[in-house]
């Protein structure tokens, strides 16, 4: 009973978590709400559902077949049209398929952990798109707030030349610089707050939900070492190559049970009579059936030709995939530590802009430097500001793309 209620309570308060201007909705949410609410993800999950089943389908040639059967017949020719009544059950059992049968089960496995390698490249796919869009909706907030904070100071500025251009310090074409400064601050923020709308816009459609209000912050991991050659034979891809090769290599290998005869095992019991149920005659029967196609017109020859070549391309796909998984990997790795570097030096050209900007501002009151160059270093203090916004949307991209290149994710 408790459970039941703490439940009802648990829905009764979805829509206020999830529309409340005072909740931050948190990645691990999103990512959840995502996988569960995607469309690809569930037909992706569905396909592999039905190669499960295949898989299990392909155990039942091991197991004897029943069948059982009743008939009726009535015979128009003879006088007095005697009826006959049939019943019977009867069993067969493959004793030997050429080893068809076995290389046949272990491709339904081959083809199930491709699935399952598929699966899991659609469930990193989903999860880079829904941490691409997280990222988006945060870097959107932060930039609004960065952009306000800019807006506060290029009004401060205003201020303080329109004080300085009143007092006959400074001239008017400063004056309509600064102003014009300010302008195009508060220009940006309403283009950053629209921005920031078509962030949440997106963010909801991917995970299903009218999403409003706060976004936790979110900040990069560090990129520690890694082994591109082991993660590289743990990609899906790979792993779906080298189960293509396994296919085409159990393929060439059944091929052989085309030159192999097959002998299958028979029983039946089939009762004949004039009523029903019929008794008046019983037929027992336990027999060997033993086949062999001696001569396919060739077919079996070309057969292994054909599973032969297919054997040796995907051999020579998964070398290449190898490679080019390799290169992919080492790529994304190295964008991902170079955008963590970019990342540093955007923090540290910050924090030196904002020293700058200080020191200039205290010159610039006390007559000690020109307008253009407190211009200059407040012009240069802005973009570390956006600088470091944008670096910090570079880093956190190259680590979604990173973890998606091998197949993993943020969780």
């Amino acid at each position: 009973m408790k459970n039941r209620i703490s439940a009802a309570v648990f829905a009764l308060l979805i829509p206020i978590y999830f529309s409340g201007a005072s909740y931050a909705i948190s990645w691990s949410e999103v990512s959840s709400l995502g996988l569960k609410n995607s469309h690809n993800l569930v037909a992706a999950q569905k396909q592999l559902e039905s190669t499960e089943w295949s898989y299990k389908r392909s155990f039942s040639t091991f197991i004897p077949q029943l069948s059982a059967s009743a008939g009726y017949s009535q015979d128009l020719i003879t006088e007095g049209n005697p009826q006959t009544y049939s019943e019977g059950l009867s069993a067969t059992e493959n004793l030997f398929q050429g080893l068809a049968d076995i290389y046949g089960m272990q491709s339904a496995y081959a083809n199930l952990e491709f699935q399952k390698a598929d699966f899991q490249a659609s469930e990193a796919s989903v999860l880079y798109d829904l941490r691409s869009a997280y990222i988006s909706l945060a870097t959107a907030k932060e930039n609004v707030n960065i952009l306000k904070q800019i807006l506060s100071q290029r009004s401060q500025n205003s201020d303080m030349i329109q004080l300085k251009y009143d007092g006959g310090n400074e001239d008017k074409g400063n004056l309509m610089s600064t102003k014009a400064d300010e302008a195009a601050a508060r220009a940006d923020l309403v283009s950053a707050q629209r921005d920031l709308d078509l962030a949440w816009l997106k963010l909801s459609q991917l995970i299903g939900q009218n999403l409003s209000g706060e976004v936790a912050s979110i900040a990069p991991s560090s990129a520690e070492a890694a082994d591109i050659y082991a993660l590289s034979k743990l990609t899906p891809d790979y792993v779906k190559a080298q189960k293509t090769y396994e296919l085409a290599d159990l393929s060439q290998k059944s091929n052989i049970s085309e030159f192999l005869p097959t002998l299958q095992l028979r029983a039946s019991d089939v009762k004949t009579g004039a009523a029903w149920p019929p008794s008046d005659n019983t037929n027992k029967t336990v027999g060997l059936n033993l086949s062999y196609n001696f001569f396919p017109g060739g077919s079996n020859i070309a057969d292994r030709a054909i599973a032969g070549a297919n054997l040796d391309k995907a051999k020579e796909n998964l070398a290449q995939t190898l490679n080019d998984l390799v290169y992919t990997l080492k790529t994304s790795y190295i964008n991902y530590r170079d955008a963590l570097d970019s990342l540093e030096v955007a923090k540290q050209s910050l924090a030196a802009n904002a020293e700058r900007a200080k020191i200039s501002n205290a010159k610039y009151q006390n007559g000690l430097t020109t307008y253009d160059q407190w211009s200059l270093i407040q012009n240069s203090y802005i973009q570390a500001q956006k600088g470091l916004v944008s670096s910090e949307r570079s880093a956190l991209l190259a680590e979604a793309a990173w973890y998606k290149s091998y197949g993993g994710w943020i969780k």
